[in-house]
């Protein structure tokens, strides 16, 4: 596990509060019941604190905010679509556009309604070698792979952004509409447009996203959110710090 893989983890608060769980038995046992006890009472209030769809909710209109889900027709036309891989994959087999299998709530499937409103010709379809898989399920819903260019090089969002407009560049297509979750949008918004392109943020569906009212009582749901937003803070503040956005 690398260094940064390992950050990751730790921005994890299940992972902080198993941590904190730990040292409260430790000083448990040193430093007696008292001193353990608080540290062991800290580590049930900081899970509960994040695994609260209040708190989860907040975080996810955070980042999202300004990044608001449009139908597919209400985008400009550009030059090409972008989608990024990393969420889950509609089935592949079966018309997506009949709503079957929840295509309609991952990247690819609204990419493919970008593409079927004719907010571009080319889609390109990046992130290692998903951006394959991608591939050959557009396909199968009727796009030309004349129409479509991969990118399945890359291991994270900087490089999505670096390899995809190596290609972009070649063709000379420099306004892309560009899909991911929205959690997601803020860091790949400033990567891409670090790179030089012109970037309409489209944000896909997230499957992820909590519905109803905002609860205080604590949900698995809501807590792997609040993970998802945390890591999503580190890693901007990662990218700022290596000038990648």
């Amino acid at each position: 596990m690398g260094f940064m893989e390992l950050l990751a983890r730790l921005t994890h608060p299940g992972n902080q509060a198993i941590l904190l769980a730990l040292l409260g038995i430790a000083l448990w046992r040193w430093r007696g019941a008292r001193t353990g006890g608080v540290v062991l009472i800290v580590a049930v209030l900081w899970l509960w604190l994040w695994s609260a769809p209040a708190v989860a909710a907040w975080l996810q209109r955070g980042l999202e905010h300004g990044y608001q889900q449009r139908p597919a027709v209400a985008y400009p036309v550009a030059d090409a679509i972008v989608v990024l891989g990393g969420g889950d994959l509609p089935p592949p087999a079966g018309n997506w556009s009949d709503g079957d299998g929840g295509a309609e709530i991952t990247r690819l499937g609204f990419g493919l309604q970008l593409y079927q409103a004719q907010r571009a010709g080319t889609l390109l379809l990046s992130g290692g070698d998903q951006s394959l898989k991608m591939e050959r399920r557009l396909e199968r819903q009727g796009v030309p792979i004349v129409a479509m260019r991969t990118e399945d090089t890359s291991e994270n969002t900087h490089q999505n952004a670096l390899y995809s407009a190596a290609i972009l560049k070649r063709e000379k297509l420099q306004r892309i509409l560009l899909v991911t979750s929205g959690i997601h949008m803020p860091r790949a918004r400033a990567s891409f447009a670090r790179e030089g392109l012109t970037v309409i943020p489209a944000p896909a569906p997230d499957p992820g996203t909590l519905r109803g009212s905002y609860r205080w009582w604590p949900q698995r749901a809501a807590l792997t959110m609040s993970a998802r937003c945390l890591r999503e803070h580190l890693g901007l503040w990662i990218y700022r710090l290596r000038g990648w956005v």
